[in-house]
């Protein structure tokens, strides 16, 4: 399916429909909002979830997807669901646009709308705990996945990248050096998949 802003950006996305992808630009924009370094959605997260989506990690594989689901010691345990992520999040997104409208709320209202969602004992509140690791890793992680945006995540945290190329440099000795962040793919011109600019409209 193309997305509705095919003018600016004809890429389709891999598994969200466009109000999914609205949804989730709300709720990772309040985990990381924008200030001197771009959002989440800004540094393409959005993007990067929806590509994890469509992996076999969406799909489950290697995941304990089978009852019984015992109660882990510490919530860190990790995922005991008979979901797949995929299943996870197109549920728990449909569940949780009935409980309100981000469309009709402030940057205030917002992110207490995500807390309250975040502080549920139940499937929304998992959906919400797995939004919020997976945008970190989005944030974080090699721009060659569709996150990280000209390397936002690694230039908040000052993090040269993930290269091991310096051929540039070989002949310069004893002279300190910080590099600008690259990762495996580094394109001096920029990202070929820029994030995209999620706004109105609908499927």
């Amino acid at each position: 399916m193309q997305h509705a802003f095919a003018a600016r950006d004809d890429r389709p996305w891999a598994f969200f429909t466009n109000d999914e992808a609205r949804w989730m630009t709300a709720v990772v924009d309040v985990f990381i909002p924008q200030d001197e370094f771009p959002s989440a959605s800004q540094a393409g997260v959005v993007d990067f979830i929806d590509y994890q989506m469509a992996t076999a990690y969406g799909a489950g594989k290697g995941l304990y997807l089978e009852p019984p689901f015992p109660d882990g010691a510490v919530a860190e345990q990790g995922y005991q669901l008979e979901f797949t992520p995929a299943q996870l999040l197109r549920q728990g997104i449909e569940q949780a646009r009935q409980l309100g409208d981000f469309a009709t709320m402030d940057a205030t209202a917002r992110a207490d709308h995500v807390e309250e969602l975040s502080n549920r004992d139940d499937f929304i509140g998992t959906l919400i705990a797995e939004l919020w690791k997976l945008t970190r890793q989005g944030y974080f992680a090699d721009p060659i996945y569709l996150g990280n945006h000209d390397y936002a995540g690694w230039r908040m945290v000052g993090f040269p990248g993930a290269h091991a190329y310096y051929t540039e440099r070989v002949d310069e000795h004893e002279r300190s050096v910080t590099p600008p962040p690259r990762g495996i793919a580094h394109d001096r011109g920029g990202s070929p998949y820029p994030p995209r600019a999620i706004g109105g409209g609908s499927d």
